[in-house]
């Protein structure tokens, strides 16, 4: 590769292979620091909850606040691509997490917690759609898949290592030291960015434009709809309120954008079929991903006995084998295609969640370990694929739209995950409690509960992958 043009105009920028080697290197170290601070606190909630003195649903909050500002950040996050482009983004965003990782170091409350979570939630909003925007545009045509891999990868590397980390740091010094990490990280990667990215992106010269109405609606839409499904098994009513007023809202949003002239998110990438079958599959494959990256350390430190570290240290290789699996998966796309690939890759989520379900009731770590290790690699087997396969059916000027759309289907995901699975898991745990019912026996019948609700849910999505897939591949031969 001997230089690289940013194509998204003439007379833009060219990189130099050199130029284009070292942001790629800089980009997939951030990604690793924004999977790092994505699952800081996944095996911090009950110690969230004794330390603040608040229950685990509450707790459940800083997860749930982080996805829904992400999700808002990242619908931001295309616009302000075009108008200041992906230096100014990335700076922005690192910053961001260095700053939320300084406020949670030195926070004194729940709500600094927040606040904390908040500001790192603003970063990595931001850091989806910028990293994954940069490179596409530095990737070489026939390794794009491969490419878009290693961001993949280098998140999945950060999830597996965050949990073990923050869980001794948690162990031994409190839940204020889980931030240290992200706070020296998110400097060392705002210094880095400065220097070595390059104004590459579609920036645009004309005045920026964000409609505050647009905003105000995907916040409070997603913040409704979430709530409304975190509260769907204590009170019913009241969350199908709240879920049908979120879909209003969203709604609203949606209209909103087809009508302005300068949408917040162009939604005009969902009208490709082949991108809207894309992004619905890696929506519920991160599904998993994050259900087993946050009920697992509950189930293991509520019913198994683990503390924190234990349950961060089990955590670790199935997360890892997420990262591997996920730049094998790259390498065989671009070769292969995504027959049969995604539809293995959900066989074996689906796979690993029945032998989860079968295994809850006996507490065998081993054997829970390799269930995990299977449906952690079959995400990411049929991560990369998707996404890739999803954004090479756009055309250039819709691949910022599509590379945002993509990460807030991830965050929308990752919402309902904490809102409908943690969710369901805290409340059919604390009402057995309140019933008089074991803690450990709560435990661990919260967690079948939401393990059943997995499995429905992947068996549907082996279904679809499977017709999806074969059907692509029909047409392309």
């Amino acid at each position: 590769m001997a230089e690289v043009a940013d194509s998204s105009k003439p007379g833009t920028t060219i990189l130099s292979a050199h130029d284009a080697h070292a942001m790629t290197i800089v980009i997939i170290a951030t990604m690793f620091c924004n999977g790092f601070m994505i699952t800081l606190m996944s095996v911090t909630l009950p110690d969230v909850s004794r330390t603040f003195h608040v229950p685990v649903s509450m707790a459940n909050w800083v997860i749930l606040a982080f996805t829904i500002i992400g999700a808002t950040m990242i619908a931001l996050g295309a616009r302000l691509l075009h108008r200041f482009g992906v230096k100014a983004i990335f700076c922005t965003a690192t910053a961001l997490m260095a700053a939320g990782g300084i406020v949670g170091l030195i926070a004194q409350d729940f709500w600094m917690i927040m606040a904390a979570r908040v500001l790192q939630a603003g970063a990595s909003g931001l850091l989806f759609p910028s990293a994954s925007t940069a490179l596409l545009k530095i990737a070489p045509s026939d390794k794009r898949a491969f490419w878009l891999s290693l961001f993949t990868a280098f998140g999945g590397i950060g999830f597996a290592v965050s949990p073990f980390a923050s869980g001794l740091l948690l162990t031994r010094f409190g839940v204020n030291a889980v931030f240290a990490p992200t706070a020296f990280a998110g400097i060392a990667c705002c210094v880095a960015s400065f220097f070595i990215m390059k104004p590459i992106g579609e920036k645009d010269p004309a005045p920026a434009h964000i409609d505050a109405l647009s905003v105000m609606l995907i916040f409070f839409g997603l913040a409704s709809l979430m709530f409304g499904i975190s509260q769907l098994e204590r009170h019913l009513v009241v969350a199908a309120g709240m879920i049908a007023a979120g879909s209003v809202v969203l709604g609203l949003f949606a209209w909103r954008q087809r009508h302005l002239s300068v949408p917040l998110l162009s939604l005009a990438p969902l009208a490709n079929k082949a991108f809207l079958a894309g992004i619905m599959l890696l929506m519920f494959g991160s599904l998993a991903e994050h259900a087993v990256r946050l009920t697992v350390p509950l189930y293991l430190e509520g019913a198994v006995g683990f503390d924190a570290s234990q349950a961060g240290l089990f955590m670790l290789l199935p997360q890892l084998a997420y990262a591997g699996i996920a730049l094998v998966a790259g390498k065989v796309t671009d070769k292969r295609g995504i027959w049969p690939i995604v539809p293995l890759g959900f066989l074996v989520i689906s796979a690993g969640f029945a032998a989860i379900l079968w295994l809850a009731g006996f507490a065998l770590v081993i054997p829970l370990l390799i269930a995990c290790l299977f449906i952690l690699g079959g995400v990411g087997f049929e991560n990369s694929p998707n996404r890739a396969t999803a954004l090479e059916a756009l055309p250039a000027e819709q691949v910022a739209a599509g590379a945002s759309i993509a990460s807030v289907s991830i965050q929308l995901a990752s919402s309902l995950s904490s809102s409908l699975l943690v969710g369901s898991f805290s409340n059919t745990m604390e009402a057995l409690v309140a019933g008089g019912v074991a803690r450990t026996a709560a435990y661990r019948a919260g967690f079948q509960h939401t393990v059943v609700i997995m499995l429905v849910i992947e068996v549907i999505m082996l279904i679809l992958a499977t017709l999806y897939t074969w059907r692509r591949r029909a047409r392309q031969q």
